[in-house]
């Protein structure tokens, strides 16, 4: 099933449309983050900092730089629906040249960086082509890194991996027949030394924001632990190396590509990539764009909403479902700035409710506890009912107790369990539209398939038109969540018609058009789901050419 969504690192950027149906992990690390109030320490830039970095004879030359890049990517002279601009108090950003309608390809973008993440893998794969291993096999060049037999060392310059590979070995690595994690973890940064110049001075103008003092990067883990005895920890490699983390820890997108082992069964590998025109994007928590990674891990930016011309370009680097609190420790401890658009600032999220929480008076069942200003992690919550009020730390503890006891228990169990615990339980103590309660449904949502018994499937029938509507609420567009979803629930109404004979309900026309909605979202995509495009061609609801 394809994931909903930015890692962000839209400057997760991680910046992938931030949600994905298995995050729980993340989710996790949100719900339980400090309730401090973000401090200015941890905002780096100022307006004035911005007008003097980016002056406009420095973004045109930026501009050139990416444009010989992108190299047959690049929009021909005068067709680019882009540019770059300087914002007061945000730096660069994209701008559209013209009005862009809804699904209109806006730009193509390569990564200047790919690799490992930082991050635990379940499977033993190729650190250079990402090939399932059946077992652990290192590189005979003694970089410590598992390789396939077609990427070794010995196979000579014609390996990918030959490059990277002398540069490790150059810095002497210990213990050259065991296996490092570390060093795979590290080995995107590591890639930056490979670079061209022209490229290098791409990567070193793009902002990268130092680790927090509680952060151990790969970098300073290697350092740390003396991995290697040739690489000097005060020298210029080591200093570039910690400037490559740090770009790419700001603006780093989540891709994936998709490898099948020797029984074909197909696995994600999840990577980290540098996208240096999809990083200038600036943040908003309802973009106006949405993006996939293709088969050859292009990056395609499409627009989700009508943009009219000299509008912003506008990703979302942290989660779409997420409550505003959650949103905002997140954007400020990972991303270094507080955000403040309109979706912040309404207590009730454009009436979804998704950080809101039940009324703890017993005699207001109806009530929900809303901050009085979501813009402060310390503002006091009051019952828009019954006007009762709770201090931060209260509330804080509540959605702490309720995230652990979802995203470290319920989330884990088997679909009866998830499906039970929301209807029985979590009814009591949570909204049905809070965001632990739809991480939940979107986990059941996944874990729900077609062979499960008939009451499962109009459970997550129901789960996808509710989490929809909370899109159609928040004004999402066509998000990438959004073609998930209606791929889910036409997939899931076309098992119900052939369990119950109703063959008519695959083909009702608000059916098709979750289809073609579902097509038009995840058809560009490398990781769509497989069977969409055989969907689309036998419902005949237009398979036509994606740009």
């Amino acid at each position: 099933m394809a994931s909903v969504g930015s890692d962000n690192g839209n400057g997760q950027p991680s910046g992938s449309e931030a949600v994905k149906l298995d995050d729980s992990d993340r989710a996790a690390d949100a719900a339980s983050g400090s309730p401090r109030e973000p401090g200015s320490e941890a905002l780096k830039e100022t307006p004035a900092a911005h007008a003097t970095q980016y002056t406009p004879e420095r973004v045109a030359t930026f501009k050139d730089e990416l444009l010989a890049f992108l190299g047959e990517l690049a929009p021909s002279p005068g067709e680019a629906l882009w540019d770059i601009g300087v914002f007061e108090g945000l730096g660069r950003g994209l701008v559209a040249t013209r009005d862009i309608a809804v699904d209109e390809l806006i730009f193509l973008d390569r990564p200047i960086l790919v690799g490992p993440r930082v991050n635990n893998y379940d499977v033993i794969f190729c650190a250079s082509c990402c090939r399932i291993l059946r077992r652990l096999q290192l590189c005979s060049g003694g970089c410590r890194l598992p390789m396939c037999a077609r990427c070794d060392f010995s196979v000579g310059d014609e390996s990918p991996h030959a490059a990277e590979c002398r540069l490790i070995q150059s810095w002497q690595p210990k213990d050259a027949a065991r296996y490092s994690k570390n060093i795979l973890y590290a080995l995107t940064s590591i890639r930056g030394f490979l670079l061209s110049d022209r490229d290098r001075s791409l990567v070193m103008q793009m902002e990268g924001h130092p680790p927090r003092k509680e952060m151990t990067t790969e970098i300073e883990r290697l350092l740390k632990d003396g991995y290697f005895q040739k690489l000097d920890g005060d020298g210029p490699d080591v200093q570039y190396l910690r400037q490559v983390v740090n770009v790419l820890n700001t603006n780093a997108f989540e891709t994936s590509r998709i490898v099948a082992d020797e029984e074909n069964n197909d696995h994600e590998i999840i990577l980290r990539g540098l996208y240096i025109l999809g990083a200038l994007m600036n943040h908003c928590c309802r973009p106006n764009v949405r993006y996939v990674f293709d088969s050859e891990l292009r990056m395609r930016v499409y627009a989700s909403r009508p943009i009219r011309r000299g509008e912003q370009l506008l990703n979302n680097y942290s989660k779409i479902l997420w409550g505003t609190q959650h949103r905002i420790i997140h954007l400020c401890f990972s991303k270094n700035f507080l955000c403040s658009c309109e979706r912040c600032k309404d207590p009730t999220e454009f009436g979804t409710y998704l950080g809101a929480l039940k009324c703890v008076r017993e005699s207001c069942p109806e009530g929900r506890l809303l901050p009085i200003n979501p813009l402060k992690i310390s503002s006091l919550w009051r019952c828009d009912r019954c006007d009762l009020k709770m201090d931060n730390i209260k509330a804080s503890k509540i959605q702490e107790i309720a995230g652990r006891m979802i995203l470290n228990n319920a989330i884990k169990r088997e679909s009866s369990y998830i499906i039970d615990y929301l209807n029985d339980h979590l009814v009591k103590f949570l909204l049905p539209t809070n965001q632990f309660t739809v991480e939940l449904k979107l986990q059941a949502i996944k874990k729900i398939q077609a062979d499960h018994p008939v009451v499962e499937l109009r459970e997550k029938e129901k789960y996808c038109v509710e989490i929809l509507d909370v899109l159609e609420r928040l004004q999402y567009g066509k998000c990438f969540v959004k073609g998930v979803l209606c791929y889910e629930l036409f997939v899931t109404r076309a098992t119900l018609g052939q369990v119950l004979n109703e063959s008519g309900i695959p083909t009702e026309e608000s059916n098709l058009e979750h289809l073609r909605t579902a097509w038009q979202i995840l058809g560009p995509s490398g990781n769509r789901p497989k069977d969409l495009r055989q969907m689309v061609v036998k419902h005949g609801v237009g398979c036509e050419p994606l740009e």
